[in-house]
């Protein structure tokens, strides 16, 4: 995918201030070890995503983790029967075009911000993205230190977005789940780019479930808890 300005406008970057809401759980009575940082998908919120994939951490991880799971920066007001509702997007993409309107950047210095200003830089940090925070993921984690481990579902491995060279880019485990019978990201492309990941020497595995649709249900969250448990808790 390449990165235009938007039908040929001019644009200049302005810096703005944009707050993060998310859902953060930290460890009861202890200091954290590390960061799980879940990425929802596009018009979705971190809300959904946290009660998705909650439930599939496991208890001796959780127990030692902070669990963040922001709102992304865009908001996306969706029209309902009583009102609006708010969900959001990491950035703007038209596949008819192959051309952001709003690239990945902005998302990308939002989650570096965001991190700092709640002093959790520094933790090793696992990264879960479904659908568009999964596309996001590989692009962040290289302004983020101490990533481990990236659990990409139902999405693509862009890595010809993905700043440097392989795998020195990618010093990181990447797991890989997706439905055979996504109805919205390509199966096919999945497995081909993640294949280019797996030839260039990245650590990880390609988990494909039958029949699954894009969606997080109960047999994503168990490939989500077996890939968390795939390394040792930091």
């Amino acid at each position: 995918m390449k990165r235009n300005s938007a039908n040929g406008q001019n644009r200049v970057q302005v810096p703005i201030c944009v707050p993060m809401d998310s859902v953060l759980r930290g460890p009861e009575n202890r200091s954290p070890r590390e960061v799980i940082l879940l990425l929802h998908g596009f018009a979705e919120t971190g809300e959904r995503i946290f009660k998705k994939i909650f439930p599939a951490i496991p208890k001796e991880i959780a127990d030692h983790a902070v669990i963040l799971a922001p709102n992304a920066p865009f908001p996306m007001p969706v029209k309902t029967e009583t009102g609006y509702i708010a969900t959001f997007s990491w950035y703007f993409y038209d596949p008819a075009g192959d051309d952001y309107f709003i690239d990945m950047v902005p998302a990308t210095e939002f989650l570096t911000q965001g991190l700092e200003k709640l002093g959790l830089a520094s933790l090793p940090k696992r990264i879960i993205g479904f659908s568009q925070g999964g596309f996001l993921a590989p692009i962040a984690a290289t302004s983020l230190t101490q990533v481990r481990q990236f659990i990409g579902i139902g999405c693509e491995y862009l890595v010809d977005e993905v700043p440097g060279t392989l795998p020195a880019n990618i010093p990181y485990r990447i797991d890989a789940i997706h439905g055979s019978q996504d109805e919205s990201v390509s199966v096919t492309r999945a497995q081909e780019s993640y294949e280019r990941i797996k030839n260039a020497g990245v650590l990880g595995s390609f988990t494909l479930i039958p029949d699954g649709k894009h969606r997080i249900d109960d047999r994503v969250r168990a490939a989500v808890e077996a890939a968390l448990k795939s390394i040792e808790p930091a």
